[in-house]
């Protein structure tokens, strides 16, 4: 009974996500996409700082979160390299003070592993965004890697029986994992039918390349959430938190960019 609710607040809460989601790619106006993006990039970072202060380190928050929230920006201009190069020297200038020198290392490194993990990993969206046929190709990534990301749940609830990487997440099982990446493939094929345009072979690249990367996006995530010895990132109904939902879009979005932007 508990987990038939968990799976109607999973599925209630998905579906508002991605209500939201269609709205602010197809038709909201193009401020308030990046609103959306600006809110997954804070709430995901202020998230993982969250994860680091458990271990019981000292993390530059706000910082942190101003910069982050300055990634998406270059929606319009190139300038994410200025940005982190502003973000550490601003850090190691936080890290001045005499009472902070003590952390300067590992406070200046995971704050700048946030921003770079979250931040700028998450605001490639907006990159894809604006390319031609943006809109289509932010909703293909979401499609088949959060797709993907369904298949191998349900696959996995159903038939899952050999662990894939029990030390790290121990309800992932080699089946979840089989069937999440050819729901991923499968759509990926399937999205011919809006992206006409594009070559079948560049869909077959792209399948295969986001079936394995989604799924080690998730394992990524799942290894910071088994080291902070937490379940969930945050407190999303059925969903876990922000981290939990962007995981593995976090190591897609910047593959999908740069394949697009060379072919």
């Amino acid at each position: 009974m508990i987990e038939q609710s968990q799976l109607w607040k999973r599925l209630t809460w998905s579906a508002v996500l991605v209500a939201v989601t269609l709205y602010a790619i197809f038709l909201a106006p193009q401020w308030f996409f990046l609103l959306v993006v600006e809110a997954f990039v804070l709430l995901g970072l202020n998230e993982y700082f969250s994860l680091a202060e458990s271990k019981g380190f000292f993390i530059n928050r706000y910082l942190g979160l101003t910069f982050g929230a300055l990634l998406p920006i270059p929606f319009y201009l190139p300038g994410e390299v200025i940005v982190l190069t502003i973000a550490v020297l601003c850090l190691f200038v936080f890290n001045f003070h005499r009472h902070l020198k003590e952390h300067a290392i590992v406070s200046t490194a995971l704050t700048l592993f946030g921003l770079i993990y979250v931040g700028w990993f998450l605001s490639f969206i907006t990159k894809i965004r604006v390319l031609d046929n943006g809109a289509c190709w932010v909703f293909y990534t979401l499609l088949v890697v959060k797709g993907g990301d369904a298949g191998a749940y349900f696959v996995g609830k159903q038939f899952g029986s050999n662990r894939l990487v029990e030390h790290i997440s121990p309800n992932k099982s080699v089946e979840g994992a089989l069937g999440g990446f050819a729901v991923t493939f499968v759509l990926s094929l399937a999205s011919k039918l809006y992206l006409i345009h594009v070559p079948m072979f560049h869909l077959v690249i792209l399948g295969s390349a986001l079936g394995v990367m989604g799924q080690l996006g998730d394992l990524a995530e799942s290894l910071l959430k088994r080291d902070a010895n937490v379940k969930d990132s945050g407190h999303i109904p059925g969903l876990g938190g922000v981290l939990d939902v962007v995981d593995s879009l976090l190591l897609t979005f910047p593959i999908v960019y740069y394949y697009l932007s060379v072919i």
